[in-house]
């Protein structure tokens, strides 16, 4: 049977489209079909170890996985030019790779709450970007971290812990705060000052942009006991946070991980940077 002429930059460009779908333009089925399984278990292993949980553990994934991608595509253009003509199997059809190509980029449709839910049980981390200027100097507007959703099941709360939280009254949201208060202790505010159980507390994390003392709730609060299984958590930025001063102690429960690191700032310096 006579061969048909493959074209290197077709292998390429599909393989660049789908991890193996250039080996399979090239009459390389099996190679193509562990290409694509490798593009998608290799990356979801390396995540199961744990490396994202450090920012340059992300990075060497993510290097990982371009040189991955880029090797399987050079691979598709030196075979397509080493082969020139290959005897054409019933998937080598057009509308076979364009179908491929769409069911691919179908899975991008997955509803986001599935993708966080499974992200959430099964890889542990999850992606936040700060809508908000609620815990500068901590954190600021724009910033992106990782999250490790699963700290608390091994890891002990901590006074000064920053922490998702999901409010009380408000579910369908996740907020990052700081611990301030446990369980039977009594929390109060005077004048901007946080006292626990009656002593001042020293907050170097802490900022205040409205000199005005003269706020109710935001300023002054309490004296009140935080509840069992509760705590008490505030925006770094005082003066610029919905907390615990409006929603009141927050379940244990509603705890929804730990913030690790910045995976991006606009000030390039942070990158990389653990949150404390």
């Amino acid at each position: 049977m006579k061969g048909k002429r493959r074209i290197p930059g077709i292998a390429a460009l599909l393989s660049f489209l789908t991890p193996g779908l250039g080996q399979l333009y090239n009459g390389q089925i099996v190679k193509g079909i562990c290409f694509f399984v490798a593009s998608f278990l290799i990356p979801i292993l390396l995540l199961l170890a744990g490396l994202q949980f450090q920012f340059y553990g992300l990075v060497a994934i993510l290097i990982f996985v371009v040189c991955l991608w880029l090797f399987i595509i050079l691979e598709a253009f030196f075979t397509s030019r080493r082969k020139k003509e290959i005897v054409l199997k019933g998937y080598n059809k057009w509308y076979v790779y364009l179908l491929i190509i769409l069911l691919i980029l179908g899975t991008y449709m997955i509803p986001k709450g599935f993708i966080a839910n499974i992200s959430g049980k099964v890889l542990r981390y999850r992606a936040f970007k700060l809508p908000t200027r609620s815990m500068d100097p901590t954190l600021t507007v724009g910033d992106r971290l990782i999250a490790d959703s699963r700290y608390y099941k091994k890891n002990e709360l901590q006074r000064g812990d920053v922490v998702i939280v999901q409010p009380p009254q408000n579910p369908a949201k996740l907020f990052i705060k700081r611990v301030i208060v446990f369980e039977g202790e009594k929390i109060e505010i005077k004048n901007k000052q946080v006292y626990v159980n009656d002593e001042a507390i020293a907050e170097s994390y802490k900022v205040h942009n409205d000199i005005n003392s003269d706020v109710a709730t935001r300023d002054n609060f309490g004296p009140a006991l935080v509840p069992s299984d509760h705590c008490f958590v505030l925006g770094d930025n005082r003066d610029q946070s919905m907390d615990s001063r409006y929603w009141g102690s927050v379940p244990l429960l509603n705890i929804k991980g730990k913030p690790l690191y910045l995976y991006w700032a606009k000030d390039k310096k942070r990158i990389g940077t653990r949150i404390q």
